[in-house]
């Protein structure tokens, strides 16, 4: 889930001089301005405690993006200890966040309402109904928020009220099982919940058991019923999952196995079909690292996903109808120290052209300008200094 200084710590140490060697230190091409975008909010999450001995932020961190791209700092929302992951309701006007509790302690949820750019907290915070909750989503009608809870192996359901207030849970499932790592699967590791386009179904990798658990999810009362149980493959550990836009394709990062995979999705029976496998290591590098999040530009025609480790961001070309993945480049983050930088989360400006890196354990969130006809990124400058991010999140 977030040890940067367990079993990778050594690969890191020296990812990116290896990958200068290799020529993928991403001397990207020069992307035309555009269209400058308006000035937007972003918000960043991540750890109070500071992990692995490193220093704890205030709070869900509050920022102005500049026409340029690039994130300043403006204030904080104290209050909520380790909100490791941020989204927000349909309407964008709430913003839940999860509390990711030390020492296997059941975590909890927390809504705030959106007044200007500031958060004022919305009810009370509610139990995740399990130990380190790592994602959230919001079904599209804006009536039930969705839990992963990595450690426990639970999922809840919550009822939100028409102002989006967390209501109490609905329902309590638990995955059960494991996989043959014997460190990393010795149980079930949800670590994403997506809906399908439709709203109908609910996508969960696991990255403990090596499989896509498909539920199908009742619109009305908020239940979950498992449907589907789609192995990605022994040892791979799926962990974030993204649609494309028709519907019928979807990309999950594989923790462990050190790749994408482009499945198709049938819309009609919810059942997913690994087609394609990609690499998210350049030839000639240790695969040993960790891909992390995921995201599509709004044409399908690049997919962008960080990898710890190697601690870098990609970019893939999509081909083949949607069902292939091209390693286009591997560009090391910016940290502001040397060492274990650790992007556990990425985000993707809806303009395309900007992709921000939370790097939980370099203390600071890079910021690159994406050239959308190349697939080559860009740095804008220094990092923003953030300490132990995890989660950048754009309004």
């Amino acid at each position: 889930m977030n040890s940067p200084y367990s079993r990778r710590r050594v690969l890191s140490m020296g990812a990116a001089g290896t990958l200068a060697a290799l020529g993928w230190t991403g001397a990207s091409a020069a992307a035309g301005d555009g269209p400058r975008p308006r000035a937007r909010r972003a918000y960043i999450g991540g750890f109070t405690i500071g992990e692995y001995g490193l220093p704890g932020l205030p709070g869900i961190g509050i920022a102005t993006v500049g026409a340029d791209g690039r994130l300043e700092l403006t204030g904080w929302r104290r209050g909520i200890e380790n909100p490791s992951f941020l989204t927000l309701s349909p309407d964008r006007r709430v913003l839940y966040a999860v509390s990711q509790l030390p020492g296997g302690a059941t975590g909890a949820v927390h809504a705030y309402r959106i007044d200007a750019g500031r958060l004022t907290p919305l009810g009370r915070p509610r139990s995740s109904h399990g130990a380190a909750p790592v994602h959230l989503a919001v079904h599209p009608a804006g009536r039930f928020l969705l839990t992963a809870n990595y450690d426990s192996g639970h999922l809840a359901v919550h009822a939100l009220d028409a102002s989006g207030e967390i209501g109490e849970a609905v329902q309590v499932v638990r995955h059960r099982g494991k996989g043959p790592h014997p460190v990393e699967q010795r149980g079930p590791h949800p670590h994403m919940i997506a809906f399908d386009p439709a709203g109908g179904r609910v996508l969960v990798p696991d990255k403990g058991d090596d499989h896509i658990h498909v539920y199908d999810f009742d619109a009305r009362t908020g239940r979950l019923t498992l449907a589907h149980r789609t192995p990605v493959g022994r040892r791979t550990g799926p962990r974030h999952l993204v649609f494309h836009p028709s519907g019928r394709l979807a990309y999950v990062t594989n923790e462990l196995g050190h790749s994408v995979t482009a499945l198709t999705y049938d819309q009609a029976t919810g059942r997913l079909r690994p087609v394609s496998h990609a690499s998210v290591a350049p030839l000639g590098l240790d695969p040993r690292n960790a891909p992390s999040a995921l995201h599509l530009t709004r044409d399908a025609g690049l997919l962008v996903t960080t990898d710890r480790g190697l601690d870098t961001v990609e970019t893939f070309r999509v081909g083949g109808a949607g069902r292939t993945l091209t390693l286009l480049e591997s560009q090391p983050v910016t940290a502001k120290a040397p060492g274990t930088r650790w992007p556990r989360d990425i985000a993707l400006d809806p303009s395309d052209r900007f992709v921000y890196a939370a790097n939980q354990a370099g203390q600071s969130v890079s910021q690159f300008r994406l050239d959308p006809s190349s697939g080559r990124l860009r740095p804008l400058g220094p990092p923003l200094e953030v300490a132990s991010p995890s989660c950048v999140l754009l309004l």
